[in-house]
């Protein structure tokens, strides 16, 4: 009985909102407010439960849908509340509207979880390797969210083989064990990817190794040499591993 009155009083107290008047300081009040109280209650509700968190979650969305970007309070961004909707097309536009959001952790989150729920891993690479390459630390625990059975294993494999594990050279490694990446997302490589690969060795790695398998394509030449040159100037044991693969590859 007491989680239904949790449940009651959550919804008397929904219908008695202006949610329009909530400032970002009480609408993250009130996400902390489900967390703590109503989501715990509404499991009560069984397979209703679900459907029932949506609609909250949906409606505090949308009330957020105006407010900017605050680092301090990224659980009161419509991102946060969209994806906690299910409402992933929405979550993925919200994310995609900040300005400079290319380089914030908790941004680049949202976009990976929100383009994999939509499209699959094939939609979601880049967006995953963004957040490899600018926020390294949260890879591990988005991998986890999105429970995609070859990214799990592709990671369990660079954990054991990479000499240096470092997550921002996550995405290298796949293209060097997935090669058929290089073609799929060579389009994301922009001049500003390229610019931002300067400060970022395994980003760097990356753009460089993208060239190359598409250079090796036309058989042994001079610019297949300049390539690698560039590779093994930016990571000797990256290049290494590179250079077995191609052995392998052509035995």
């Amino acid at each position: 009985l007491a989680a239904f009155d949790v449940l009651l009083g959550c919804l008397e107290k929904h219908r008695n909102t202006d949610f329009t008047a909530l400032d970002t300081g009480s609408l993250d009040q009130l996400v902390s407010e489900i967390d703590k109280h109503v989501a715990p209650a509404a499991q009560f509700l069984g397979g209703e439960a679900p459907a029932f968190l949506n609609r909250l979650w949906r409606r505090l969305a949308e009330a957020a849908a105006t407010f900017p970007f605050d680092r301090a309070r990224p659980h009161a961004h419509a991102a946060e509340l969209f994806l906690r909707a299910q409402a992933h097309d929405e979550a993925e536009q919200a994310a995609q509207a900040i300005a400079g959001g290319c380089r914030e952790p908790v941004v680049l989150r949202w976009r990976a979880l929100a383009r994999y729920r939509t499209g699959g891993l094939p939609a979601a690479r880049w967006q995953i390797f963004s957040l490899a390459w600018f926020a390294a630390e949260t890879l591990p625990p988005v991998l986890g969210e999105l429970a995609a059975a070859q990214l799990d294993l592709d990671w369990r494999r660079f954990r054991a083989e990479a000499e240096t594990p470092d997550a921002a050279w996550f995405p290298a490694w796949c293209l060097l064990a997935h090669p058929e990446l290089a073609s799929a997302l060579a389009g994301e490589i922009s001049p500003a990817v390229e610019q931002a690969a300067q400060d970022i060795p395994g980003m760097l790695a990356y753009v460089v190794l993208t060239g190359i398998l598409a250079v090796e394509q036309r058989g042994y030449s001079r610019a297949l040499v300049e390539q690698r040159a560039r590779l093994r100037a930016i990571d000797t044991g990256f290049f290494a591993a590179y250079m077995q693969s191609r052995m392998v590859r052509h035995r």
